[in-house]
């Protein structure tokens, strides 16, 4: 008897001493993963998603199944209420894509999810720009006489979904001239539309790109006219080593200094600046419901690093998506969801104008 309890005795001091990391490499023994996106299956954000997902779960101890389930609706703001309110917080479900924060704070209807209340694991910009159709008008022999036509019908999601906040706002940038056409649930229900004539442009990532329009820009019937350009620290533009899309696409200040002679300026480029640099670049997001524990979030992140190290993984998204995104750290990803708030007001009523576009 003496033995025996000496013996739970010292399982209870091992129990109590023992590593979490130890611990943590059963938690997902034999379970399965639901992550949700917020597009159609087949559109540019789940081809990137599932691209993802399917490394991701080598690196999770216990390689549990990760299956992919698509909620796409309002824009994204759908698949975020459902994560928000509905998801259980029990570390086996998780959304991936846009958090769109701007809606929350311009008090856009249908949005109840509250960003700085999930759980942040990570978060990669994937490169992302407009694609127009090349017989606008008189045709478009060169990106700059993209200004030269009227009324533009630009394919969109939302007005509240970041891609089409800051694909609109570059537009403005530019002096286009274009009618937003919302309502599209993503990148597959949109391309038919852009390829067939309906739509005239749209607002894509590389997975979109890489589907529906790399093999029509090749045939020359559509245009990339620009990539979003990333900003350092004192909101410098960052010039990559490989282009996105092709070597030939400039960014928007590229285009916009071969269009006018100048850089572009004012409130409307600090906006897009800020956008860029506080919210687009960490979309898509990898979150989890309020509630979830750090014991889970943190098998999770520790994932997601080892995902984006993976030699073969890299090749892979380069051969997919031609470059990388723009991997974010933890502590980059969780401050964005802490500071979004912080934009000023001049700031937000060009965003507030920009969510009544389609209206």
């Amino acid at each position: 008897m003496y033995k025996k309890i000496v013996n739970y005795f010292y399982l209870a001091l091992t129990l109590l001493f023992i590593s979490p990391s130890l611990l943590a490499s059963n938690f997902y023994e034999n379970k399965t993963i639901t992550v949700i996106v917020g597009v159609p299956a087949g559109s540019g954000g789940d081809v990137s998603a599932r691209t993802f997902m399917a490394e991701l779960q080598n690196h999770i101890p216990s390689n549990p199944k990760i299956i992919v389930r698509n909620m796409a609706g309002a824009g994204g703001s759908k698949a975020l209420n459902y994560t928000f309110e509905k998801s259980k917080s029990n570390g086996l479900s998780f959304y991936y894509g846009n958090w769109d924060p701007m809606g929350v704070i311009a008090g856009s209807k249908g949005i109840r999810y509250i960003p700085e209340k999930f759980g942040v694991i990570g978060s990669a910009a994937n490169e992302r720009g407009t694609i127009v159709r090349t017989d606008i008008g008189e045709g478009l022999k060169k990106r700059e006489d993209i200004v030269k036509n009227s009324a533009i019908r630009v394919g969109g999601r939302s007005s509240k979904n970041i891609n089409d906040m800051v694909g609109n706002l570059a537009l403005r940038i530019l002096n286009v001239n274009f009618r937003y056409i919302p309502g599209f649930k993503g990148m597959s229900k949109m391309a038919p539309g852009i390829l067939t004539g309906e739509l005239q442009a749209g607002h894509t990532a590389a997975g979109g790109y890489a589907k529906f329009f790399r093999m029509p820009t090749e045939e020359g019937d559509t245009m990339m006219l620009y990539y979003h350009p990333f900003f350092d620290a004192e909101g410098k533009e960052i010039i990559p080593k490989v282009k996105p899309f092709s070597k030939d696409v400039p960014s928007l200040s590229e285009l916009y200094h071969s269009i006018n002679g100048t850089y572009p300026s004012g409130i409307e480029w600090e906006t897009y600046k800020w956008l860029r640099s506080n919210v687009h670049s960490t979309s898509p997001a990898f979150i989890a419901p309020p509630g979830t524990t750090e014991e889970s979030l943190n098998i999770l992140r520790n994932a997601t690093k080892k995902t984006w190290s993976n030699k073969q993984f890299i090749d892979k998204w380069k051969s997919q998506f031609r470059s990388l995104p723009h991997v974010n750290s933890t502590e980059a990803t969780i401050a964005a969801f802490s500071n979004y708030m912080k934009i000023n007001k001049n700031q937000l009523k060009v965003v507030k104008k920009l969510i009544k576009l389609g209206k």
